[in-house]
């Protein structure tokens, strides 16, 4: 075994820059992710001969290491096949099984000149032989309205082409497999382009097909993908009424004014978080117990009642997210975990986890007397949640679903060369391997099986699956579940090699209680950005959003439309990540979006740029590009838009602040910029002229060193300034610094609160402690009262709110199950 492990090691530590083909006896149609450009790899004890088609002269081209079958080629005026390209198939008699070693030198040539396309297939009018110049599998309809070959492993044809159903399907085409495609016209095509381009599907059994094998593509072991080894339910709880003392009516019978409530990216468009209110009531989880909701009251707050005064049990099972509260309705997300367990397997494939399926519960409430609270509706999905966020009376929900099956490899029984038998019989050394790698590559992943003696390799190509649960359902008030996804809603690139995860967007209305309609696509999402009109996603899981040919990670965006059908709009791509969130903003029909991106394989260079993007014809298509934001190794930070503005914070060791005018799309501009110590991880704007930042303080070496607030004057455009700035204690952060919804704010007076933590020295030894910071500007300045202190064992999330009764103004503190209020003191200013 540990040769075995040592043998899978060195084949994968081998170098992404380099490919081996593992080449069978007889003949062979296969193509090469990289260029062959000396055809004496071919030797004459391990080919026969090697073909090429030029389609550009529609002839064949040859070549034969052995001297009289090249004789007989020029006889019959077969030119000389002196290269192959990294996009050309080829046929190849092999004497024997043998490897080929191929040393990628483009790779090397491209990182010095990243604007040399590698993914480019040039096609022309006719029959083509070709292969994939990237390392990846994709599915035939890359080649739309053409029709493509392949010779499997099996040495059986497959064919694309919508006009015969009947042939054997071509399910993929994987780096080394050699094509034959037939194409209308002269015409290039960019692999990665055409591969990340959205379609859905015709029939249940299609969508089924695709899911099923993109999963045994994805989940193969490690260096075991390609031939070429490319180194490089339980029943609902109901509660149908919640008793409660019968002084709750008058407990709560007085409003608060003037209260905060959750902070939002747009203000019409809600988010969920921990704490909600009406005016009246309030409704609030913690991070102690996670299956209820705790209730109280503005009344309790102000009589310094640190209790709640009832809460809302849920099923044991459940963990709550976070709530919504619309016109009296208390929406509940939450969601079950399922347990993960690891069927044990004879070989040393990894094998798919067998557990129960996560889903998301969606309860909702009527909480209009507290005295009778009431479940009136219950919604059930299959798989995990993302995000949500309500628009007027829509509930939008994001959830990821991932498909359950187990996948095995039938053996294929093999006799083993002598080089082979002599490593299996370690009769050689370790370092006689490590020495000479590729003279071993032959025995890659051979086993041998313990109770025959016989020796054998998986067969990957053959798979067998067997499906637990294959697509995501939705149940509705305890009615029968139903399917969540159709055909003609699950929309699928051409890129084989990922993830077979399934983001699904779905609507229910609350005014109704009603789902509405959902669309899905088989990927993975990493930040959502939601307009009143449209739910934007955002995904860079490699490989299918990484550029091959520019060593760039990007960021591919999805657009659906807010509408009645959920509406797919088109697909987007621009280089680099977005930090969050906030990194995105939809003004007047445009998209803009900041990111960083720099070099993945070791380059310290890093970008960070803003895109412009417009609608058209399904494509979410560049409009304008603002580039070199940051000095030299600064990232992105924190990214604020207002309007036809933006803010964009970079930073290393110091925080430009730069100001950035966004009027003409198709010209963006940077107007101005301010450089401080530290850097803000979240703008919040004060007003039109300033702007609030909250982050850390960075020392001279790129250490953080605590918490900080600064107020800046945007007022003049070209020149902003700081005002003022509040430092905290060492090792201090806040929740605001990743979450938006940590801050309580209110216009009227401009005061703010937020949670923070640090870990100090108190009386003589160190300990951790948590506060509720509050503010408030006045003029130019930061005016800082004492804060509140909360309880120290309660690290998660803690909320702050600011409400006004009886003409006096109090600040609570939500710390775990404890609420903390107090009036709001003048004399306790401390900055």
């Amino acid at each position: 075994m540990k040769r075995i492990l040592l043998s899978i090691t060195l084949f994968c530590s081998l170098g992404m820059a380099d490919s081996v083909l593992m080449m069978k006896k007889g003949w062979q149609l296969v193509g090469s992710a990289t260029a062959i450009n000396d055809m004496s790899l071919f030797l004459d004890q391990n080919v026969e001969q090697v073909w090429h088609f030029d389609a550009s002269t529609q002839k064949w081209l040859g070549y034969s290491p052995d001297s009289s079958i090249e004789q007989k080629m020029r006889e019959h005026n077969i030119s000389k096949l002196t290269s192959l390209k990294n996009w050309h198939g080829f046929w190849i008699k092999s004497k024997k099984d043998w490897v080929l070693k191929i040393e990628d030198t483009q790779s090397n040539q491209l990182l010095k000149n990243p604007n040399q396309p590698k993914d480019i297939i040039q096609l022309k009018k006719g029959w083509n032989l070709i292969s994939l110049p990237v390392d990846s599998v994709v599915s035939a309809d890359i080649f739309q309205g053409m029709t493509v070959w392949k010779y499997n492993s099996e040495q059986r044809w497959e064919l694309f082409d919508q006009d015969e159903p009947n042939f054997p399907r071509l399910g993929h085409i994987k780096n080394s497999d050699g094509v034959w495609v037939k194409s209308p016209k002269d015409i290039n095509i960019s692999t990665m382009s055409e591969a990340s381009k959205l379609h859905n599907f015709k029939t249940v059994e299609e969508m089924e097909n695709r899911i099923k094998e993109m999963a045994t593509l994805y989940h193969r072991p490690y260096c075991g993908i390609y031939p070429v080894v490319d180194m490089g339910e339980e029943e609902l709880f109901s509660i149908d009424a919640v008793a409660l003392s019968n002084d709750i009516e008058s407990s709560g019978s007085t409003r608060a004014e003037n209260s905060t409530n959750t902070n939002l990216q747009e203000a019409d468009v809600d988010e969920a978080d921990i704490l909600k209110h009406n005016g009246k009531s309030i409704f609030y989880i913690s991070n102690s117990n996670r299956t209820q909701i705790n209730v109280t009251t503005f009344k309790r707050l102000q009589e310094r009642q640190t209790n709640p005064l009832t809460d809302i049990a849920l099923e044991k099972n459940l963990y709550i997210e976070a709530l919504y509260l619309l016109n009296n309705r208390l929406i509940v997300l939450s969601q079950s975990q399922g347990e993960y367990q690891y069927e044990s397997r004879e070989s040393h494939l990894d094998s798919m986890p067998n557990y129960r399926s996560n889903f998301i519960q969606i309860d909702t409430f009527d909480v209009q007397d507290l005295n009778h609270i009431t479940k009136i509706a219950s919604h059930k999905v299959d798989g995990g949640l993302v995000t949500s966020r309500i628009v007027g009376d829509r509930l939008y929900i994001v959830s990821s679903f991932n498909p359950q099956f187990n996948i095995d490899y039938p053996k294929k029984y093999i006799e083993i060369s002598p080089t082979c038998q002599a490593y299996f019989d370690k009769s050689i050394s370790y370092d006689e391997i490590n020495n000479n790698p590729y003279r071993y590559t032959e025995c890659y992943d051979i086993q041998k099986e313990n109770s025959t003696g016989k020796y054998f390799r998986y067969d990957y190509e053959n798979p067998i699956i067997t499906v637990k649960d294959l697509l995501p359902e939705i149940e509705e008030n305890n009615l029968p579940p139903r399917e969540l996804i159709t055909p003609n809603r699950l929309y699928v690139s051409s890129n084989q090699k990922q993830s077979t995860t399934i983001t699904t967007l779905l609507a229910i209305d609350i005014s109704n209680n009603k789902y509405l309609n959902s669309i899905s696509y088989i990927g993975s999402n990493h930040t959502q950005y939601a307009s009143s009109k449209a739910f934007y996603l955002l995904s860079n899981n490699y490989p299918i959003y990484y550029d091959y040919y520019h060593y760039q990670d990007r960021s591919t965006i999805y657009k659906f439309n807010l509408d009645d059908q959920l509406s797919y709009q088109g697909i987007g791509s621009v280089y680099g990540n977005p930090i969050n969130q906030f990194s995105l903003s939809e003004h007047n029909g445009i998209l803009r979006i900041a990111t960083t991106d720099g070099f993945s394989w070791g380059g310290e260079k890093i970008n960070n740029r803003l895109y412009t993007l417009k609608e058209q014809n399904r494509q979410l298509v560049i409009q304008g590009v603002l580039d070199g934001l940051g000095e030299e190794g600064e990232s992105i930070r924190a990214v604020r838009f207002m309007g036809d503005r933006g803010y964009i914070v970079t930073a290393r060791t110091s925080d430009p602040l730069y100001t950035l005018d966004l009027s003409d799309p198709l010209n963006p501009q940077k107007v101005g910029e301010l450089h401080i110590s530290g850097y803000s991880s979240y703008l919040h704007p004060i007003g039109e002229s300033r702007l609030l930042g909250i982050g850390q303080e960075v020392n001279d070496y790129g250490q953080t060193t605590g918490l900080k607030v600064e107020l800046f004057d945007i007022s003049d455009f070209a020149n902003p300034t700081s005002l003022d700035t509040i430092h905290y204690a060492p090792s201090s952060y806040s929740e605001l610094e990743h979450n938006h919804k940590a801050l309580a704010y209110r216009s009227s007076d401009q005061l703010f609160a937020f949670p923070y933590q640090d870990y100090g020295k108190q009386d003589k030894k160190y300990e951790a402690n948590s506060y509720l910071g509050i503010y408030q500007i006045k003029d130019d300045d930061l005016i800082a009262f004492q804060p509140m202190r909360g309880s120290k064992d309660n690290w998660g999330e803690n909320r702050g709110l600011i409400f006004d009764m009886d003409n006096h103004t109090y600040i609570s503190l939500f710390n775990g199950n404890t609420i903390t209020t107090k009036e709001l003191n003048k004399t306790e200013i401390t900055k």
